[in-house]
């Protein structure tokens, strides 16, 4: 497997990646078909564009001679599929991007950004054409490495034109690193002077506070990750190199931080995720630190059988050619639980947003204060989060988990074994505050107004709202999911709602007094 550099880890997550897209590998479209969707909301049909780029890349590094179908020949095949489904549409919001899939319509004037095409794959498989480019020459002859020319002047011409805030932090990386490439390689320096202000933009921002504003994303660390290797190990700027690998080192730090080597997943908030047990869905930061601590410590699920999100796997063998470069003071987290810790971190001054989070023995909570002011990012905001070991005879090491679902501005803040919300900014009248629960092992009746008991964690809960309802989730009928509503009735706009959500796993004396002090109350509830 080339190249020869490659850690035992990097060719152990290369491997696993290319046997799962050599299974979905289709011929006769010369794509990857996508997975079944297991779940995912918003999976992918069809075939995929964006991660046939990463798997031509991956076979690259494989470089199989010996098969039916040598890899360099796969692909040269599936790279030029890939560029076959760029879009080439001068002076349109989507000149430059590619399909998501074949089987998309093109988009026209009336296509609506996300929802019928994705402006970001410009940089997704623009990037990947640089390292292909740059890795494996030799494996371009002159008419692909024409078409990849061609294809990359595309992409930045599109995102020239485009507005990447510097705060949308994983596309405002690759966008920088894109431009700096082509301005060498297509000949034209004035873009550089646009990858670098972009650049500055994003380190002045992130050295204010220490943090990204797509703030502990499990998906889009490992983007930013990504980015921030392609800036430390093949940007011709000193600026890039260098801010590369100061802002690479700090994720580390963070990402370690929040981690639980034992529950296998990271403390929130999560500005944005795509989940909330990593050990079930692929992620971004689950393929770093599987190639950072090796698959078993890994928060990642097992590629034998469905999982959520299985498509992110494909970025396994860019992950795997970068390499991680973490920290000698982060790597030790990563391999294990190192005792607990209480943690803060300011993600931004205007609004003030603060996210605090514990690290425990067998308990993992995080929040997210946001100033008031309603989340952005909808069902990927978790502002509020609990992991546990479920700890239940014959689990092994399952995990519990729980997270606030509300359309309303509510901070949270994490104090130990401890999670508070308020919310003050409000409508008069009903206040509704919602937790989704997975509690392996648990039914209904483990959940009271006061009092969540379930196998691995008993939660006593105060305040101004009362539990009105507890559903189990269908949609997800082997999982033990439940969602709990909690509701504050008739409250005069200006008076805060509050919640407080105290946390036991290994039940101490000072617990028990605290829990025994509301069984009374949990009686009289169940005879009602």
């Amino acid at each position: 497997m080339r190249p020869d550099r490659l850690t035992r880890h990097a060719r152990d997550l290369t491997t696993r990646s290319l046997e799962w897209m050599d299974g979905r590998w289709d011929p006769a479209a010369g794509l990857l078909r996508a997975p079944d969707p297991v779940g995912d909301e918003h999976a992918p049909a069809g075939h995929l564009v964006r991660e046939t780029a990463w798997y031509a890349l991956g076979l690259l590094m494989r470089d199989d001679a010996d098969g039916a179908e040598p890899d360099a020949d796969r692909a040269r095949h599936a790279l030029g599929r890939v560029l076959d489904h760029q879009i080439d549409a001068p002076g349109t919001r989507f000149h430059g991007t590619w399909l998501r899939s074949p089987h998309e319509e093109a988009p026209t004037a009336a296509s609506v950004e996300w929802r019928d095409y994705d402006p970001n794959w410009r940089e997704f498989v623009g990037t990947t054409l640089v390292v292909i480019a740059t890795e494996f020459p030799e494996a371009l002859d002159d008419d692909l490495r024409g078409r990849v020319d061609a294809a990359l002047r595309r992409a930045v011409e599109g995102t020239l034109a485009r507005d990447v805030d510097p705060s949308y932090t994983n596309i405002a990386l690759l966008r920088s690193f894109l431009l700096q490439d082509a301005a060498t390689r297509l000949g034209e320096p004035a873009w550089e002077a646009a990858a670098a202000d972009l650049a500055e933009q994003v380190l002045e921002r992130f050295r204010v506070d220490g943090a990204f504003d797509e703030y502990c994303s499990p998906t889009y660390y490992g983007i930013d990750l990504v980015a921030l290797a392609l800036w430390r190990r093949y940007a011709r700027l000193p600026l890039l190199r260098a801010g590369g690998t100061e802002l690479e080192a700090a994720l580390w730090r963070d990402t370690a931080a929040h981690y639980h080597a034992g529950l296998r997943n990271l403390a929130g908030p999560y500005d944005r995720s795509y989940g909330m047990d990593l050990r079930r869905y692929a992620s971004g930061v689950g393929l770093w630190i599987w190639l950072a601590a090796g698959p078993d410590a890994a928060p990642f699920p097992a590629t034998d059988r469905p999982f959520r999100h299985a498509w992110d796997l494909a970025l396994g063998p860019l992950v795997a050619l970068l390499g991680a470069e973490v920290p000698a003071d982060a790597q030790p987290l990563l391999d294990g639980f190192r005792g607990p810790r209480q943690a803060a971190q300011v993600i931004a001054r205007a609004p003030r947003r603060t996210a605090t989070w514990w690290v425990g023995e067998r308990l993992l909570v995080g929040a997210e204060d946001v100033g008031g002011v309603r989340g952005h990012l909808g069902d990927q905001f978790h502002p509020a989060t609990v992991h546990w070991h479920a700890g239940r005879p014959g689990a092994g090491d399952d995990v519990g988990w729980a997270r606030l679902v509300s359309d309303l501005a509510v901070d949270a803040r994490a104090d130990g074994p401890s999670l508070s919300l308020s919310c003050a900014r409000h409508d008069r009248g009903d206040v509704d505050l919602t937790f989704q629960v997975r509690a392996p092992g648990a039914g209904a009746g483990a959940f009271t107004s006061r009092r969540w008991r379930v196998p691995g964690l008993d939660a006593v809960v105060t305040g101004d709202a009362e539990l009105v309802a507890v559903e189990h989730d269908g949609r997800e009928p082997d999982e033990d999911t439940w969602w709990l509503r909690y509701v504050a009735r008739d409250v005069p706009a200006d008076r805060p709602v509050r919640l407080r959500v105290d946390l036991h796993t290994d039940l101490d004396t000072d617990a028990r007094t605290d829990l025994d002090a509301h069984r009374d109350a949990d009686r009289q509830e169940a005879r009602r």
